[in-house]
């Protein structure tokens, strides 16, 4: 099974009715193309993890990085898994509050996967978790 996880920011902030909009969006092309995955957005940030068939993956993602509603896109890993981490979601998503961390929104979501995969998946949140805590230490002494 070939998966991709990235990061982006929005380039600007989306009120309810469009994230769900796009989450909608997301899970007809998803299953239209086999796709399952996970999506997180905090309001400053995607995570997202895609698993299926590496040509449509790397499609979706070729999509993904031309939209100009991400910036500062980043692969964080790309490769073969063992299996569907995510078999019942055309796209699984959390949107978590601004002041939530990352890492708790992750936690939720790959309960069931396995254990490498959450790892690596925790560890990206939790990176960037550490990013927005030494940016919000800036802020404050500003």
């Amino acid at each position: 099974m070939y998966r991709l996880v990235y990061i982006s920011s929005p380039t600007r902030e989306m009120n309810d009715d469009e994230v769900h909009d796009l989450l909608r969006r997301a899970k007809i092309n998803n299953d239209r193309d086999g796709i399952t995955g996970i999506l997180i957005y905090d309001r400053r940030r995607y995570l997202q993890y895609l698993e299926g068939d590496e040509a449509k993956v790397e499609a979706t993602f070729a999509r993904i990085s031309i939209d100009p509603g991400h910036r500062a896109i980043i692969r964080l890993q790309s490769g073969t898994t063992s299996r569907r981490q995510f078999p019942g979601w055309a796209m699984a998503a959390k949107m978590s509050a601004d002041d939530r961390s990352l890492k708790d929104s992750v936690e939720r979501l790959v309960q069931n996967c396995d254990r490498e995969v959450a790892t690596e998946l925790l560890k990206f949140a939790e990176a960037r978790d550490r990013v927005a805590s030494l940016k919000a230490t800036r802020l404050d002494r500003i």
